[in-house]
């Protein structure tokens, strides 16, 4: 709760005016709550940022029902039930985004469950940009690698890993991808009219840097 209040700070410190909704986007019912109370307060609904997300950490073999259920829920149903929720209050030129990871391209150890969901994220925003084509809604992806958040620092802490040792040998750039450069770069897309149906990937070109 401090941290959603703190969001909201900032925003509103910068001259921006946010709200917040306490709402388990897992559900049909909170992601109908959040889309409700969105148009209640502002009138309307321009850009869903689909962000929601959990990657906890467990061996392919050591999966039960517990995580899998909570990735499917977190991870995939989120992105589909508000996408839902929120397309009969966009007007044309609607946007929505698709947070993704590049664990979906490249599956990353301990998150099997987690890079099966983000994989499907990407099929389902080509599948989503096709069918919200006609009524002027485009839907693409962005799937940053590692970000220093907390969820991605704590795969590193399980594994008593060092986040910029990594970053150093793992990536081009030698550091990690900051939380505000994916918030940037999701900004710059929206503004591109023709970005449509496809995943961006941003993540220091941890994809394509040789091993070392």
């Amino acid at each position: 709760m401090e941290e959603v209040l703190e969001t909201v700070k900032l925003i509103e410190e910068v001259g921006g005016e946010a709200t917040y909704v306490l709402a388990d986007v897992g559900t049909r019912d909170g992601c109908r709550m959040l889309v409700s109370r969105a148009v209640e307060v502002y009138g309307r609904l321009d850009i869903l940022v689909n962000n929601a997300g959990v990657g906890l950490l467990s061996s392919f073999e050591s999966l039960d029902d517990g995580i899998i259920d909570k990735h499917i829920s977190a991870d995939f149903k989120s992105v589909i039930y508000c996408s839902q929720e929120a397309v009969p209050h966009m007007r044309e030129g609607g946007v929505i985004v698709n947070i993704s990871s590049l664990a979906g391209m490249k599956p990353i150890p301990g998150l099997s469950i987690y890079s099966a969901m983000k994989a499907a994220i990407i099929q389902l925003t080509r599948s989503m940009a096709v069918e919200l084509a006609s009524k002027g809604i485009r839907v693409f992806g962005v799937a940053p690698g590692f970000v220093r958040t907390r969820m991605g620092l704590s795969y590193f802490k399980a594994l008593g890993l060092d986040p910029d040792e990594w970053a150093r040998r793992h990536t081009l750039t030698g550091r990690l991808v900051e939380p505000e450069e994916v918030a940037e770069l999701v900004v710059a897309l929206i503004r591109i009219p023709s970005i449509t149906g496809e995943t961006i990937v941003i993540d220091g070109g941890a994809s394509i840097a040789p091993q070392q």
